[in-house]
């Protein structure tokens, strides 16, 4: 994909990251969790990580940061590889079966252990399990802490999928009342699985609440329920949460969904909370990519902006 880009010395790219090494901790770790085997769609989603990497490098580090609340014009211009030390984990192995999931689960809580924020690429959704289960268990167990996910879909369906990783976590000991799923979509779920997520008292923002909501107001609330308990809070970006315009190598993706500003924006917002300690980018099928690879670029944005939030906290009051 990236072979014929332009060499700029003065246009520097984002992603190549050098490996995390032995020792030593780094402010944002990515670590690739191929995830395909059990999709209730045929998928080849464990190929994308190594596609948002190669997109990874169409981009460069630079963006602008607003100023702080009253300080209008104070905006800042930053360079993501001056205000963020990246570290690239490389991929987990056979993260698909039950042993593999608990080798995943480990590194990732090891990972954790040594970066402020960690991104895992998926993979479709089932890569949540052991990217949240990590997460959790370096800093204070998965009773501690708090999900938010932007997707179409509840995931709570029964069995062992990529539509069941939310019922999964709880069944792990997830309280679900910190749990907020943001953009769920008509026509996505079903009956049995909605009353589902309301016996259990799991925050629902419906897709409709965001065509009338601002995005910054949406993610407060999810914080602030995600985080009510302490602890940390884990981050499932499931990009089918956006219209099939913008998302058609996500298999379930469907018409309708939020726009790709939108989800940039959550992103971005969300990893500027300190309290989010992980993030994973889920649900891209590389292969199934329109011509123009616009899914695989917007995944590597989400990277991009997940780091762009990571940097603005020492900016917070």
């Amino acid at each position: 994909m990236t072979g014929r880009l332009v060499h700029d010395p003065l246009w520097p790219r984002t992603g190549g990251w050098p490996a995390l090494g032995d020792s030593g901790t780094v402010d944002l770790a990515l670590i690739g969790v191929p995830t395909s085997r059990t999709s209730l769609s045929p998928t080849q989603a464990h190929e994308t990580p190594a596609a948002v990497r190669d997109a990874l490098r169409r981009y460069s580090g630079h963006f602008v940061a607003p100023g702080l609340p009253g300080d209008r014009g104070a905006e800042a211009e930053l360079v993501l590889d001056e205000a963020v030390r990246f570290a690239d984990a490389g991929d987990l192995e056979d993260p698909d079966t039950e042993d593999g999931e608990v080798a995943a689960t480990a590194a990732i809580r090891a990972l954790a252990a040594r970066a402020e924020l960690v991104v895992a690429l998926g993979g479709d959704n089932a890569c949540t399990v052991p990217a949240a289960l990590g997460i959790a268990g370096a800093h204070g167990g998965i009773g501690a802490a708090g999900l938010i996910t932007l997707d179409a879909h509840h995931d709570l369906r029964d069995g062992r999928s990529n539509g069941s990783p939310v019922r999964r976590l709880v069944e792990a000991g997830l309280d679900p009342r910190r749990i907020v799923q943001i953009g769920i979509a008509d026509f996505a779920n079903s009956r049995a699985y909605r009353d589902r997520a309301k016996e259990w008292g799991i925050t629902v923002i419906h897709r409709d609440e965001l065509h009338e909501r601002p995005m910054g107001e949406v993610v407060a609330e999810a914080l602030e329920i995600a985080g009510s308990g302490g602890g940390v809070i884990h981050v499932d970006l499931d990009v089918d949460v956006c219209d099939r315009s913008v998302a058609p190598g996500c298999p379930a993706s469907i018409p309708g969904g939020i726009q790709a500003h939108e989800l940039r924006r959550a992103a971005r917002l969300l990893a500027a909370d300190p309290r989010v300690r992980g993030l994973d980018i889920a649900e891209v099928d590389a292969t199934t990519d329109a011509p123009d690879g616009r899914t695989v670029r917007l995944a590597a944005l989400l990277v991009l902006e997940a780091a762009a939030g990571l940097a603005s906290r020492s900016r917070r009051p």
